[in-house]
């Protein structure tokens, strides 16, 4: 299994935090939709210092990445897309399942 790629994973998920657009007209949730996971993925990112992030932590920061796509109702397919991009960018490699 090959180490993932700690600063490229974290900068490939707040990029696509923040280039998604939001979809979601009720702003009532977008506090912690949004901006309470991109707050504590940038904590995490902070308290990791320079020790590379292990598979079971990135699966954790993607699940809170996944809140803010359901928050924001970002199409599957823009989804699939930033998904992919940080599998290619960090040398994750996710498994994805069939809907």
């Amino acid at each position: 299994m090959s180490e993932i790629d700690t600063r490229a994973f974290f900068s490939a998920v707040l990029k696509a935090i923040a280039c998604t657009r939001n979809h979601n007209a009720d702003q009532s949730g977008y506090a912690d939709g949004v901006l309470a996971p991109a707050a504590a993925i940038r904590a995490f990112e902070k308290d990791l210092g320079e020790r590379p992030v292990t598979r079971p932590e990135a699966e954790k920061v993607l699940a809170q990445l996944e809140s803010v796509f359901r928050t924001k109702l970002t199409p599957a397919e823009e989804r699939e897309h930033y998904l992919g991009r940080i599998a290619e960018l960090s040398g994750l490699s996710l498994v994805r399942t069939g809907a």
